[in-house]
C-alpha cells in the first residue's frame, strides 16, 4: 500500500541483494568512491582561495572580449575588462584592495577598454575612439580626448599614444596634444626617449619635446623594435633578429632565422631565447642564442608550441607545447637538456615561481596548477570558472589570477 513503510528482506541479518533499494545503494557506492578518488587525484585545495573579485554578476556574463590587468600597486591591484551582452558592449575597471578583495573604487564605461598604462598618480585608458585619463586614487575621469589608441604609455608629463600611423604626446594634466610624429611601428619607450620606425628609418624621439635625437636606416630584414635592454635595442623582422646600440646609433649585428618567431622573444643580459619553426621537419626549435657570438648555446626540439614566451627560472627555462599531453617542458638553462614535463593544458600565461613551487594557469582545463619546480610533480590544482589570462605575485605572497569572465582570484601560496 502507498504510504506504508516496507521492510527489506534479510538473510541471516544481511540485506538481500535482490532488494531494489539495496541494488541502487550498491550501484551508487562505487560511483561515489570513484568521484572521491578522482577529486583526491586532482589535488583540489579550495581553501587556498583567499577571495574572488567578480566584476559581473553571474547572470550578466556573456561573450567576454578582453581583460586589463591585474597591475599590482602596493596594497591594491587595477583590474577590469570588456564584456558583450546582447547588443551592447560595456567595460568595468576597479581598484581592488588586496587584503579584502573589495573594490576601493569602480569605473564603468560603454564600449571596449584597452590598452592601459599606469603611473604613480594616473591611469591612461583607451576606450574605443577616445583616450581617457583617470585619477589613480579615486578612479574619477580627469580628461577625455578623441583618438583610437593602439598603444599607450605614460612617460614623464605626457601620455604617448599610437593612433593611425602617428605617435602623439598629450599633456598629462590636460590631454592637450603636445606633439605628433609619423610612425610605422609601435614605439619602445625608455626614459625620455621613444624608439620607432618611420618606413625603413629608425628614429629616436625625445618624449618631452618630440624632437629627433638621431636616426638610422635599418638593414634589410628588420621591421620593428621589440625591446630595450641596457644600451641594446632589439629589432625583429619576418625572418631575422638584430641589435642596435642606442648610445652610438650603430647596428651591432643581424641574425637570420629559419622562420618568423613562433612565440614572443625572451631577453636576458647574455642570451636570447627564440622559438622558430623547423623548415625541414615542420616542428619547432627553442634556441638559446648567445649575444656575444650570435651562435646557439643550444637548441631543443619541440613538436608544437604555445603562445607563451619562454619563461626563465634560476636554473630552468620553460616552453609550452600545446599539442602534447605533457604541455609544459622545463629545460636546463645551461645545456638545453630536458629536465621534466607536466600536463597542464595550453599555457599562454607566464608561470609564476614562489619558493620551490611553480604556479601554472592552464587554459585547456581552466585550472591553476601548483608544481614542484625541481621535478614538475603536481602538488595540487584548483578549478577556475573562466580561461586564465594573467597571473602575478604580490609583495606579500598572494597569487593573483585573472580570467576571461572578468574575475580576479587571490590564492594563498605559503
Amino acid at each position: 500500500m502507498r504510504g506504508e513503510a516496507r521492510a527489506e528482506k534479510t538473510e541471516g541479518g544481511v540485506l538481500s541483494s535482490s532488494s531494489p533499494r539495496m541494488m541502487r545503494k550498491l550501484i551508487l557506492l562505487p560511483i561515489l568512491v570513484a568521484l572521491i578518488a578522482a577529486s583526491s587525484a586532482l589535488g583540489d585545495e579550495p581553501e587556498r582561495l583567499l577571495w574572488k573579485f567578480q566584476s559581473l554578476s553571474w547572470y550578466n556574463r556573456f561573450s567576454t572580449n578582453s581583460t586589463v590587468g591585474p597591475i599590482v600597486l602596493g596594497p591594491t591591484a587595477i583590474f577590469g575588462g570588456t564584456y558583450s551582452y546582447q547588443n551592447t558592449t560595456e567595460s568595468k575597471l576597479a581598484m581592488v584592495d588586496l587584503a579584502s578583495g573589495q573594490a576601493r573604487w569602480r569605473f564603468e564605461r560603454v564600449g571596449p577598454i584597452g590598452p592601459m598604462a599606469v603611473n604613480g598618480s594616473a591611469i591612461a585608458l583607451g576606450n574605443g575612439d577616445a583616450v581617457l585619463l583617470l585619477d589613480l586614487a579615486t578612479g574619477r575621469l580627469r580628461w577625455e580626448a578623441k583618438g583610437s589608441a593602439q598603444t599607450l604609455a605614460i612617460a614623464g608629463e605626457v601620455v604617448l599614444a599610437t593612433e593611425s600611423g602617428s605617435l602623439l604626446a598629450r599633456e598629462l594634466g590636460t590631454g592637450k596634444e603636445r606633439w605628433r610624429v609619423k610612425t610605422s611601428s609601435e614605439p619602445v619607450v625608455a626614459g625620455d626617449t621613444a624608439y620607432l620606425l618611420d618606413g625603413r628609418r629608425l628614429r629616436a624621439i625625445t618624449v618631452s619635446a618630440g624632437v629627433e635625437a638621431w636616426n638610422l636606416d635599418l638593414p634589410v630584414g628588420l621591421s620593428y623594435p621589440h625591446s630595450l635592454r641596457a644600451d641594446h635595442l632589439y629589432l625583429l623582422g619576418s625572418r631575422s633578429l638584430g641589435s642596435i646600440n642606442v648610445r652610438t646609433g650603430a647596428v651591432e649585428w643581424v641574425l637570420p632565422l629559419e622562420s618568423a618567431l613562433e612565440a614572443p622573444l625572451t631577453v636576458t643580459d647574455d642570451v636570447l631565447y627564440v622559438t622558430t619553426q623547423d623548415p625541414t621537419r615542420g616542428g619547432y626549435w627553442l634556441r638559446a642564442v648567445e649575444l656575444a657570438t650570435q651562435r646557439d648555446r643550444w637548441r631543443a626540439s619541440l613538436s608544437s608550441r604555445a603562445p607563451m614566451a619562454p619563461a626563465l627560472l634560476p636554473s630552468l627555462v620553460l616552453a609550452g607545447a600545446s599539442a602534447e599531453r605533457e604541455s609544459l617542458i622545463a629545460f636546463n638553462r645551461a645545456t638545453g637538456a630536458p629536465v621534466w614535463k607536466a600536463r597542464v593544458g595550453t599555457v599562454s600565461v607566464q608561470p609564476v615561481l614562489k619558493g620551490e613551487t611553480l604556479y601554472v594557469a592552464g587554459q585547456g582545463p581552466k585550472r591553476l596548477y601548483a608544481l614542484g619546480v625541481a621535478t614538475g610533480t603536481p602538488l595540487w590544482s584548483v578549478m577556475l570558472n573562466g580561461w586564465p589570462l594573467g597571473a602575478v605575485l604580490t609583495a606579500d605572497g598572494k597569487l593573483l589570477v585573472s580570467t576571461d569572465d572578468l574575475t580576479l582570484y587571490a590564492f594563498r601560496t605559503e
